[in-house]
C-alpha cells in the first residue's frame, strides 16, 4: 500500500509530494521530481527533522505519511532542519546581527555560553500557554510540525519514538555489517544476528518504542518529566546530579522555541552503545555461532542456548541505561562502564525475570 511523503534536496529550494509503496520507488520518483542526475545506487535518503539515514523499507513503514526527507547524493552532507535553519537565520540576517556586539558575541561563543542565554530567554518565557495541550488551542507551539499532530502530547511521544527508531537502526546497521554477519559459513552467523535483531525489535513495539518518555500525561513512574512536562537534566553519565544548580532544566511543552532548543538535549547512554553495547552484543552471537560460550545464568559453558535479548534491549532503550540531559553535561569521551556478555543455555533460557523500565 502507498503512503504519500514530502521529499527536498539539500538546500530546501523545492519541496515534493511523493507517493510511493517502498524505499526504491520513493528514491526514484524523487530523482526524477528534483531533477538530480544521479542514479538510485548513488542516493541516500534521510529524515529532515534528525538526520536519521532510511537505508531500508522496515524503517520506512515505520515512519508516518507526510513524513519529510533531504535526498543526498554521496557527496553532499546531510544537514538537520535545526541546523539548516539556525545556519540560515544566521547568513541572512548577518549584517543585522554584527550590527549588535551583544548578539555577535552570542554567535561567537562556546557552546555552553550560547546555552545560558538560551537558558534566560527559557526562565523569562510567558507560562500561560503552557498546559494548553491541543494544536486549535496554542497553534503557533506546532508550527513547522505535521498536521497528524493535534496534541502536544501525541507530538512529543513521537518525538521519543524517532530517538528509539533511530538507536535500533544504529543497533541494525553495525551488526549488519560486522564481519559476523558478512563472512559467516553457510549463512549461520546472518541468522543468528537476524533473529536478535527481530527479538529486539518485537520488545521494542511490544513497549511502544517507550512512547511515554516524554509524555507528561502518562504514569509518574514511566516519564522523564513533572505533571506540567518540565525536564530537568541528569548530569554527566557517571553522577548521581546535575552539577549546574538548577540550571539545566526546559519545559518543551511551553513554546514553540523550547520544543526546539530541547531536540539538542540528549538521551545519554551510560554504557555506550557504539563503544560497548553493539561489541558485547557481537561477541555473544561469536560464542552461540562457535558453540562454546558460558551461560550467564547458571555460569556453566554450553555449546546451544541463546542471546539474552532483553538485557540488551533495557541497555539500548530505557532508563535503565538512558539518561536525559542538557547537551553541555553530554560527554563525548569514552565512559568506563561496559556491557556484558548475554548469553543464557536452554535449561535457563526464559527462566529470567525482565523489569522493563
Amino acid at each position: 500500500m502507498k503512503k504519500g511523503y514530502k521529499v527536498t534536496d539539500v538546500k530546501r529550494e523545492k519541496k515534493i509530494g511523493i507517493a510511493a509503496e517502498n524505499l526504491e520507488e520513493l528514491i526514484e520518483k524523487s530523482l526524477k521530481k528534483l531533477g538530480f542526475n544521479a542514479s538510485c545506487a548513488d542516493c541516500r535518503l534521510f529524515v529532515a527533522e534528525d538526520g536519521t539515514q532510511v537505508d531500508d523499507d522496515d524503517y520506512l513503514a515505520t515512519l508516518p505519511p507526510q513524513t519529510l526527507f533531504i535526498l543526498l547524493t554521496d557527496k553532499q552532507k546531510m544537514v538537520t532542519d535545526f541546523d539548516f535553519y539556525y545556519n540560515l537565520i544566521r547568513s541572512s540576517k548577518k549584517d543585522y546581527i554584527n550590527a549588535g556586539v551583544a548578539a555577535n558575541e552570542f554567535l561567537n561563543t562556546n557552546i555552553k555560553d550560547k546555552f545560558k542565554v538560551f537558558q534566560k530567554y527559557i526562565a523569562a518565557a510567558d507560562d500561560a500557554k503552557t498546559m494548553l495541550s491541543e494544536r486549535t488551542q496554542d497553534p503557533a507551539w506546532f508550527e513547522g510540525l505535521e498536521l497528524s499532530e493535534k496534541t502536544k502530547e501525541q507530538s512529543m511521544c513521537k518525538r521519543v519514538k524517532e530517538r528509539m527508531r533511530g538507536y535500533y537502526y544504529k543497533t541494525k546497521t553495525a551488526l549488519q555489517t560486522s564481519d559476523l554477519y558478512v563472512q559467516s559459513k553457510n549463512g549461520h552467523g546472518k541468522k543468528l544476528i537476524d533473529q536478535f535483531l527481530l527479538d529486539l525489535r518485537k520488545i521494542l513495539e511490544s513497549k511502544k518504542y517507550n512512547e511515554s518518555y516524554f509524555n507528561r500525561k502518562a504514569n509518574k513512574d514511566q516519564r522523564l518529566c513533572a505533571d506540567n512536562g518540565l525536564f530537568e537534566c541528569g548530569g554527566l553519565w557517571n553522577n548521581t546530579k546535575c552539577n549546574y544548580n538548577g540550571e539545566h532544566f526546559i519545559n518543551p511543552y511551553r513554546s514553540r522555541e523550547e520544543r526546539i532548543i530541547f531536540q539538542t538535549w540528549n538521551l545519554d547512554h551510560k554504557i555506550e552503545l557504539s563503544r560497548s553495547i553493539i561489541p558485547s552484543i557481537v561477541e555473544a552471537i561469536k560464542g552461540l555461532y562457535n558453540g562454546s560460550f558460558k551461560c550467564v545464568s547458571c555460569e556453566k559453558d554450553h555449546k546451544d542456548g541463546g542471546v539474552e535479548t532483553d538485557r540488551y534491549y533495557l541497555q539500548i532503550f530505557t532508563r535503565e541505561n538512558l539518561k536525559l540531559v542538557h547537551i553541555v553535561c553530554h560527554y563525548k569521551g569514552k565512559h568506563n562502564a561496559q556491557s556484558g556478555i548475554y548469553t543464557v543455555c536452554k535449561s535457563c533460557f526464559g527462566q529470567q525475570i525482565i523489569d522493563y523500565k
